[in-house]
């Protein structure tokens, strides 16, 4: 039997090593600034990569970016692309982009008012009465207090294996940690 207790000839070499992030926050954070304050620097940007070739992940969208402009602004913009989706066209690539906007999420939120008295109509209740027949005067009337989900919502997240559509990345990461475990 050999004695391997201390014998471990990889600890005198250990070196501590640094790590760069791959793109600058601070840059991707003022461009999106930009965005919000100018509402045709997403078009403009857009336009960029009219001619690019679909589907393409955020990588390929920002190494095109960058042999298309210079500017630094544009450039910072796309790296703010989420990594994991893979871009079917230019609309997704935009409504991608415009949700990092601020205003335009200020835009889609209920506000606390609406929040803690919706503007419903009501009528009695009685024990037979549903819920809706309470709350609508028809049965094709919709409420109006809540907002829409965007047609892209589900549509971003999806498998590669089997083509299965997610509400959120971390749902796809499951299914795929699942699907490859099998």
């Amino acid at each position: 039997m050999s004695n391997t207790k201390g014998n471990d000839e990889t600890k005198g070499s250990i070196e501590s090593a640094t790590h760069s992030p791959t793109y600058d926050t601070s840059s991707i954070n003022q461009a999106i600034q930009k965005a919000s304050k100018d509402p045709t620097f997403i078009t403009n940007s857009i336009q960029l990569i009219k001619e690019m070739h679909f589907p393409a992940y955020k990588k390929d969208i920002v190494n095109y970016v960058r042999n298309a402009s210079s500017d630094s602004y544009v450039i910072a913009l796309f790296e703010s692309l989420d990594g994991y989706i893979e871009f079917r066209d230019l609309y997704q690539v935009q409504k991608a982009l415009e949700e990092n906007n601020p205003e335009k999420e200020k835009t889609h939120q209920i506000t606390d008012n609406t929040r803690q008295s919706p503007e419903v109509l009501t009528r009695d209740r009685t024990i037979d009465k549903s819920v809706k027949d309470a709350e609508v005067v028809n049965e094709g009337e919709e409420r109006k207090d809540y907002p829409e989900v965007a047609p892209t919502a589900m549509s971003n997240f999806v498998c590669n294996t089997c083509g299965k559509v997610f509400q959120n990345q971390n749902e796809l990461l499951q299914h795929q940690r699942f699907e490859s475990s099998q």
